[in-house]
């Protein structure tokens, strides 16, 4: 049986440029997924203020974190997609392992043309966003689905919806952050993750027992897509790795904007509080991306080291994410030969 891994994100800009970031964000912000309010209301927020105002301002920032071979994240992707390739054909098996984008080429609609052209009878989906989110995850999912409707003979489709309880997924990130912070002293370990509004937490709250608080503690069958509680769990499965039954560590949550309320604690203020507390030496893992981008170069490594100095602080590291780390690959292989496996 024809198989294939397909390593699914959200993309990036072409060029880090206002056109680049204009092209992505033209379809970004089309998503409903992502911004479920009125279409009119989306398309004028689109056109009028993201377009024209925001795509120049960030395409600097982008500029700024650029690799000589393009974007980091569809850098690391690209390795990441020819490692895991290579694992299966080392290994025997005939598995072709693609990217798919969201807003970007390879459109994962694009890819899912590809696929069917081959013959392709079984697919891993497998999300780069370790936590489920009905803005990333779900979207990218129903986007793959779409494209399935039109073929002529359906592929049986393998959906990963929980990378963040994956023992692979969880040594990666031991391995990693053993390497930078073993012999560093840090008074404090902060656990970043993308932040979402509120109002998305409670579209996957079906049981209707989330209160944004203790409830997210544990993950249980009514919390089971509930994004917050997928975070507390990979921060205390990471931890429980490590073996840190001492080490000050927190979760907080980042990259918001607009006026909604999105999940907390905010970052930015967490990170006031904490120097305010005493802590002068700060290390900050971002463990909701598998790969530097703007949102951990530029946002925690710029922005919010700067207000972590400015407020009294004196040592802030930021680790670096997965990105071509090789234990890293190879728990991308074992999660996808796993998952395939599982068919047989």
């Amino acid at each position: 049986m024809p198989k294939a891994v397909l390593m699914l994100n959200l993309g990036t800009p072409a060029t880090p440029t206002a056109k680049g970031l204009r092209d992505f964000y033209r379809h970004f912000f089309a998503d409903p997924f992502v911004f479920d309010f009125n279409p009119l209301a989306r398309w004028l927020l689109r056109n009028l203020i993201i377009l024209p105002f925001r795509a120049p301002r960030v395409a600097r920032n982008y500029a700024d974190i650029w690799m000589k071979e393009g974007s980091p994240l569809k850098v690391y992707a690209d390795r990441m997609q020819a490692s895991v390739q290579a694992a299966f054909n080392a290994s025997g098996e005939e598995v072709m392992v693609l990217n798919a984008m969201a807003y970007s080429e390879p459109f994962i609609t694009q890819v899912m043309v590809e696929l069917e052209r081959r013959g392709i009878e079984e697919i891993v989906l497998l999300p780069m966003f370790p936590q489920y989110s009905t803005a990333t995850t779900a979207s990218v999912f129903d986007t793959v689905k779409k494209s399935v409707s039109k073929w002529k003979v359906a592929p049986r489709l393998i959906f990963v919806d929980d990378l963040f309880q994956e023992p692979a997924f969880i040594r990666a990130w031991s391995i990693l952050i053993t390497r930078h912070l073993e012999g560093v002293e840090v008074d404090h370990v902060i656990f970043s993750y993308h932040g979402v509004p509120q109002k998305t937490i409670k579209r996957s709250d079906e049981a209707g027992v989330c209160t944004f608080g203790d409830c997210c503690n544990t993950t249980t069958a009514e919390n089971r897509y509930c994004y917050r509680a997928q975070c507390v769990a990979t921060t205390e499965s990471i931890i429980a790795a490590l073996g840190w039954n001492e080490v000050s560590h927190s979760i907080a949550f980042q990259s918001r904007f607009g006026p909604l309320p999105w999940i907390q604690p905010y970052l930015d203020e967490h990170i006031l509080e904490l120097v305010g507390k005493g802590v002068k030496r700060l290390a900050v893992v971002t463990p909701s991306f598998v790969s530097d981008c703007l949102e951990t170069i530029h946002e925690i490594g710029v922005e919010y080291q700067d207000q972590f100095k400015a407020a009294g602080g004196e040592k802030f590291l930021l680790l670096p994410n997965l990105n071509d780390d090789q234990a890293w690959f190879n728990s991308v292989f074992e999660i996808s030969h796993k998952h395939l496996a599982s068919q047989d």
